[in-house]
């Protein structure tokens, strides 16, 4: 029988998987590198902290209203009815309670000690996210990825205007890069599920379709990460790992035509190590030219 420190145990991990971890690194990554890119190297310290914590709180807490209001459809997939909601071991309003917890506290960090620019930035993510993409599209249209790739859009400019206090064309190339890149990484997910998602009733385009879709969109993620060089005044460091890494993206996506679900398995787990590469060699780019 589990003891009261192994069960507070499983509970707080259960609750910190509903604010999914990696993807709240992937939001820290990518604001990190355009703080980063606007400041010339490194961003005064305090304002990183509580730009990443902030922006970090408000993500976890969009993640967890997610888990929330997906709850149904999580228990009719394999990969996510084990999950705390769908599963039983969380009770559905504390996790509410939780989300909108974190969310609040987020978004009152960014307003007191960065911007309420970027607090209202961030806001806009949340509200998009939470009942634009789940409660709406991601229902309703197989083409859910493309409307509301967006919303992983938004990190970038809170970034950048945490640091600059305002927006120019360098941080729209960020968030076009993360927006065209949503689109594979969402759809090899789903072609590699593709079963999963039918049964649950969650829209995803015919699979040529879908197909032809993610190799133009991973066509288009490395044009617009290569015009973020210039744009960034990036040197040869980032140049190497765009060019090397986005050409590995594109020649996985172009398996989708000989080899499914295989190729969208790859695809899709080297779609997160391709965001890292990408915004790490922003940073590691900045720094060592700076």
């Amino acid at each position: 029988m589990a003891t009261a420190s192994q069960v507070k145990a499983a509970a707080v991990r259960d609750y910190l998987g509903l604010a999914k971890p990696g993807s709240v690194a992937a939001h820290l990554v990518t604001a990190a590198a355009a703080m980063f890119l606007a400041a010339g190297g490194t961003p005064y310290p305090m304002r990183l902290l509580f730009t990443l914590v902030g922006g970090g709180l408000v993500a976890g807490g969009s993640n967890v209203l997610n888990c929330y209001l997906d709850r149904d459809l999580d228990a009719l997939m394999a990969r996510t009815r084990r999950r705390a909601l769908p599963a039983g071991r969380l009770e559905a309003g504390r996790a509410l309670a939780f989300g909108v917890a974190l969310a609040i506290a987020g978004l009152l960090i960014l307003d007191r000690l960065v911007s309420p620019y970027a607090a209202g930035l961030a806001a806009l993510a949340l509200v998009y996210y939470v009942l634009v993409y789940t409660l709406w599209l991601k229902r309703r249209t197989a083409w859910s990825a493309v409307i509301g790739c967006a919303v992983g859009a938004f990190p970038p400019l809170v970034g950048w205007v945490a640091v600059t206090g305002g927006l120019t064309l360098t941080p729209f190339l960020l968030s076009a890069v993360i927006a065209l890149w949503t689109m594979p990484h969402v759809w090899a997910l789903a072609l590699s599920r593709r079963g999963e998602y039918d049964g649950a009733g969650v829209a995803v385009p015919r699979t040529g379709v879908a197909v032809k879709a993610t190799l133009a969109a991973s066509v288009a993620l490395v044009g617009a990460s290569l015009a973020l060089a210039p744009a960034g005044g990036l040197g040869v460091l980032y140049w190497a790992v765009a060019g090397g890494a986005g050409l590995h993206f594109v020649y996985l996506a172009g398996r989708l035509w000989r080899d499914r679900p295989g190729a969208a398995r790859r695809l899709y787990g080297y779609s997160i190590v391709y965001l890292v590469l990408l915004f790490g060699a922003v940073l590691a780019d900045t720094l060592v030219f700076a």
